[in-house]
């Protein structure tokens, strides 16, 4: 096969995806198209939204006199590395998943298509199945340095040319580290061998951000003299891919033209690790396949502590809701594909809590520091949300399309949708509100906060918890997927896409209505005296609206979403 039938056929192969998007939009009814043309407006308007906000935050870095320029770059590369390292992580989850796990593994390997063509698809598909997100939320940022510094024409090319291989990357990095390590380590330990990995990722995370201490930036006194604090602005990040696209990008806009040698390094990485990965990954994957088949074994799933006390659980239900919860549960610990995420969510937790302790709260001196750490706590409450609309897509969004095949079972089966969809959101909804509460109320003791924002950020994440549980489940269940044969592929398309946007709504629309609840009460803190009766009123009032919309946005997706629902399998 030449390399041009070669690239046809795996360009026929993703296109797979592409069809089976086309085909359920020809088939989808008036109100679903009309509800994805909403939410795909409602996508853009937040993304225009990012980017505006992006545009203000780096030109405020960028007005800075003489190191604004310095700040920009560093502020970039900061980014670009982070990103980075992140990626690798989630590309090697997800290689795992694609090339080994995938239900149609068996028919691609069966079919006559050269072994490179097959890795070059799965590679390119698990790309963008763990690169969407970044491409989703990352190009507003880069796009926002465009206009800030009134970038030619012709640099939005070069963007989009330098994140394609950007990602290629840590997506080649990922397919190796898959290989290996279902090679090296016997199958029936590959649930150990993923929690080890994991933890080593969130080790190298932490160590990596505390090593870069982003916090310096805005603190010029912290260093000795002015020339310590450009030496350590102007330093660079080592001579790795995420260096040489912040160079790339950056030149132009700074005046110093096109770095030449940084663009190809970055397009011969790219190509040359897509390579490399096919050259390591060919020796190794048919015995790697093949183990992966054999690890069948779920010690823990089996044991016999586990399985009494979930046993017992379930019992505590009503018979049809324990019977679903017991069975999403051993499904859940069974895949390591799915419980290894917790790992990120460790990760997660502990690089946002670093972050919040690094914050530069100390920059506003005398009375004004403890209402300005107070501020900062509410705001903490908005990034908290979105690390719970990050757990609710990858848990309670494709909780109802990891169903699949066996959905006509509970279309048969004696439970009613909207019972089943509530069950449903069940096991994800304890999980996702721990860690949010953890967030917050870590954030807040970090912070010194005082009781009564402690209680009021508190009661907003459980019913923020409520009303994302609700959105995702039953979003989840308005546009399934049941051929998906992973949750991320399941996660990874237009819908998933359409739910983050109203998952960020819902979140914006909560801190909008107590914002001015807020003001009058860290207003009263700084003066020292107490809230007057009108400030009473509007306080309770909007704290009562933004209750209102998480319980509608819980209740409401679920129930339109039962309506109908046993005919959409």
């Amino acid at each position: 096969m030449t390399s041009g039938q070669s690239g046809a056929t795996v360009a026929r192969l993703i296109r797979v995806r592409w069809w089976g998007a086309r085909n359920r939009w020809r088939k989808a009814s008036s109100g679903h198209r009309l509800a994805y043309g909403f939410f795909a407006a409602l996508t853009l308007l937040f993304w225009v939204g990012l980017c505006f906000g992006m545009v203000k935050l780096i030109g405020s870095f960028h007005s800075v006199e003489i190191f604004g320029p310095m700040l920009t770059r560093k502020l970039m590369e900061i980014l670009v590395m982070a990103l980075f390292f992140m990626l690798i992580f989630s590309n090697v989850i997800t290689a795992l998943s694609t090339f080994y796990l995938s239900a149609d593994l068996e028919l691609l390997l069966g079919l006559p298509i050269a072994r490179s063509t097959f890795h070059y698809a799965r590679l390119s598909e698990a790309v963008i199945q763990s690169s969407w997100m970044m491409a989703m939320f990352g190009l507003p940022v880069f796009i926002a340095y465009g206009l800030v510094y009134s970038a030619p024409l012709w640099w939005y090319p070069l963007l989009l040319v330098c994140v394609a291989a950007f990602l290629l990357i840590p997506g080649a990095v990922g397919v190796i580290v898959a290989s290996i390590l279902v090679n090296v380590f016997p199958a029936r330990r590959a649930r150990e061998i993923m929690a080890l990995f994991g933890l080593l990722g969130l080790i190298g995370l932490f160590l990596f951000l505390r090593l870069l201490r982003p916090e310096q930036l805005v603190n010029a006194e912290g260093f000795e003299s002015l020339a310590a604090y450009v030496a350590t602005v102007q330093a660079p990040m080592g001579e790795l891919p995420p260096q040489w696209m912040a160079t790339v990008l950056l030149g132009p806009l700074q005046g110093k033209g096109l770095d030449a040698i940084g663009l190809g390094l970055l397009l011969s990485s790219g190509a040359a690790c897509m390579v490399v990965s096919r050259w390591i990954t060919h020796p190794l994957y048919r015995e790697g396949w093949s183990k992966t088949q054999e690890a069948s074994s779920a010690r823990f799933a089996k044991a016999g502590a586990f399985s009494n006390g979930l046993r017992r659980l379930a019992s505590k239900l009503p018979r049809d809701v324990g019977a679903i919860f017991e069975k999403d549960i051993r499904i859940f610990v069974r895949d390591p594909a799915q419980w290894s995420q917790l790992l990120i969510l460790c990760s997660l937790i502990v690089i946002y809590l670093f972050s919040v302790k690094s914050l530069p709260v100390d920059v506003v001196q005398g009375a004004y520091m403890q209402t300005f750490k107070n501020a900062l706590a509410f705001l903490n409450l908005g990034m908290a949300g979105f690390v719970m609309a990050g757990i609710a897509i990858r848990f309670q969004f494709t909780s109802v399309s990891s169903e699949g095949r066996a959905f006509w079972m509970l279309q048969s089966g004696p439970v009613s949708p909207r019972r089943f969809l509530w069950t449903k959101a069940l096991p994800g909804f304890f999980p996702m509100l721990l860690v949010g509460l953890i967030l917050v109320l870590a954030s807040n003791a970090i912070l010194d906060s005082p009781m009564e924002l402690v209680l009021i950020e508190g009661a907003t994440t459980v019913v923020l918890a409520i009303g994302l549980s609700g959105l995702a489940v039953g979003m989840g269940a308005l546009f399934p997927n049941f051929k998906a044969d992973t949750a991320a592929k399941a996660a990874a398309g237009p819908a998933g896409i359409l739910f983050m946007v109203a998952a960020l709504s819902l979140i914006a629309g909560v801190m909008i209505l107590e914002s001015l609840a807020m003001w009058f009460i860290l207003r009263a803190q700084f003066m020292g005296g107490s809230l007057s009766s009108i400030e009473m009123a509007i306080t309770g009032l909007s704290f009562l609206a933004a209750t209102g919309l998480c319980l509608f946005a819980g209740v409401y997706p679920i129930n339109r979403a039962a309506r109908g629902l046993w005919e959409r399998g």
